[in-house]
């Protein structure tokens, strides 16, 4: 369970075929002089065939321990003084004033030279509901998905779909508008979670969140925002392969 002032992601990895597993989680901490950082594999890295430890992080029953964020996280991050900062942060629907922590959450840490991505264990918020945020995936790889994402506006509710038919993850879930065009897909990481909400009757609310224009990379064309309830006594992303490698 996420302590107070604490904030978590996820490292996950792509293997050549394209599903993506999660391999291990960082998380920091607030101290006194600012923040620390901790990461840990997650028991599915060694259970991932063709999985390769991070750069900097080269044992899998280690748990490593920084007052800096890890090289291979930080390098993931366009620095500020870049002149295109604010157009990129503009692209997440942040400023140039967001937490680089933040920024490298929103951003998926994607990287065209590697197969690892982040993504962000789910907030609860005061009212006891589950939110977190995706960028739709695989609008280039679907017909008339980059077309249909143009028409969406930001606030817009829409459905998910069961494919089961899919070949690389029979559990995919497609995020189309509720006049039925496809956009593209929910993150492999987060389909256990949705499909735990679905299966006990949590209402699973998407919602277009920003839409960037077709001049912007395609994995962060439409950015979503998902919401339901807490099921009491849930803990997302606690399964198996989220289970640490040690302690």
């Amino acid at each position: 369970m996420t302590e107070p002032g604490e904030r978590r992601l996820y490292a996950a990895w792509r293997n050549p075929e394209g599903l993506i597993r999660p391999v291990g989680v960082l998380t920091r901490l607030r101290t006194a002089d600012g923040y620390s950082y901790r990461f840990v594999y997650l028991k599915a890295a060694e259970q991932f065939d063709g999985f390769i430890c991070l750069p900097g992080l080269p044992e899998l029953h280690s748990v490593y321990e920084s007052e800096c964020l890890f090289p291979v996280f930080r390098n993931r991050l366009m620095p500020r003084s870049r002149p295109d900062y604010g157009h990129y942060v503009s692209e997440l629907a942040l400023d140039v004033d967001t937490d680089p922590f933040e920024v490298l959450i929103r951003s998926e840490g994607r990287r065209a030279t590697d197969r690892v991505e982040v993504f962000a264990h789910p907030e609860r918020t005061p009212e006891g509901t589950l939110t977190t945020r995706f960028f739709v995936r695989g609008i280039r790889h679907l017909d008339g998905a980059a077309a249909a994402v143009d028409d969406v506006q930001p606030g817009e509710v829409l459905e998910l779909v069961d494919q089961p038919d899919n070949r690389v993850n029979r559990r995919a879930l497609l995020v189309s508008t509720r006049t039925g065009r496809r956009l593209g897909w929910i993150p492999d990481c987060l389909l256990e979670m949705v499909h735990h909400l679905r299966d006990v009757d949590a209402p699973v609310k998407v919602t277009a969140d920003h839409v960037n224009p077709d001049t912007s990379p395609p994995h962060m064309r439409l950015l979503c925002r998902l919401v339901a309830p807490w099921p009491d006594g849930y803990e997302p992303l606690s399964g198996p392969e989220y289970q640490p490698m040690a302690a």
